[in-house]
């Protein structure tokens, strides 16, 4: 059992909290070895071999387009990804913590990061930035992130700026799919937990985050619910905005149908 008074403390106070042990970590590298099983098929194809990290960088130099719509496809229908962002002792959290009606506000999201899988630095390293600019969601939408994985330091886990989330919204601004924020590091605590897989840390979306520096030779294999209070006042006042848009590609459509 977790003690639902701290973590709403915690999340209160100082905007984010780990839970550990929270999911069965079979459940969660069931998830991962599905994700990882789709970027296999197209090795399977190309005749790739070698570890998973030369197998995943030989992907994304000599096949770009299989690789993107690999990633595409853990992100949009992985069966196992969905399960865990609808799963009953996760959607019970929500509840407990004071979400009557929570809803996922985005797609669920699958990352694996690497410098060696990225044409630049923000695919691989997110810069200082609150998720809620994105999202528009309830004043106490939160995002559950979740390793799939055991991370150390090494493997560059998330960095929170704990009590961050009291300042609101720093920007009104989105660029290359984040909302930087201008902030200094040196005025708030610094947190980087080191989690095991099947532990979940759970934040606000107006907390200050950021990726940690990678300096080992691993994927950091992580995914990440975003989850917002459809009976929030504010939210309803609103008219529940959703800055999202998710629309086909013409040029994919094209490539593939378009008679020459």
């Amino acid at each position: 059992m977790h003690d639902i008074e701290f973590i709403k403390k915690e999340l209160d106070e100082q905007g984010v909290v780990v839970i550990p042990s929270f999911f069965d970590p079979a459940l969660i590298q069931k998830l991962q070895a599905a994700a990882k099983q789709i970027f296999q098929i197209q090795f399977d194809h190309f005749g790739i071999q070698g570890d998973y990290l030369s197998q995943m960088v030989q992907l994304f130099e000599n096949h770009i387009d299989e690789f993107i719509n690999c990633g595409k496809l853990i992100q949009t229908g992985l069966v196992e990804l969905y399960q865990i962002a609808v799963h009953p002792d996760l959607i019970q959290l929500m509840h407990d913590i004071g979400m009557k009606v929570p809803n996922m506000c985005t797609r669920p999201v699958l990352f694996f990061n690497h410098p060696s899988l990225a044409k630049s630095e923000h695919f691989y390293k997110t810069p200082l930035h609150q998720d809620w600019v994105s999202m528009l969601s309830s004043s106490d939408s939160v995002v559950v992130w979740i390793p799939l994985m055991d991370v150390q330091v090494e493997h560059g886990p998330v960095v929170f700026y704990p009590g961050s989330h009291k300042l609101g919204p720093l920007t009104d601004k989105i660029d290359n799919g984040f909302a930087e924020v201008p902030f200094d590091r040196n005025s708030y605590p610094r947190l980087q937990p080191e989690l095991k897989a099947g532990d979940i840390a759970v934040f606000s979306t107006l907390l200050v985050h950021e990726s940690g520096v990678i300096t080992n030779n691993e994927i950091r294999w992580s995914c990440h619910f975003r989850y917002t209070n459809m009976l929030d006042p504010d939210f309803i006042e609103r008219g529940f905005p959703h800055p999202y848009i998710h629309k086909p590609s013409q040029e994919l459509i094209d490539k593939f149908l378009k008679k020459k």
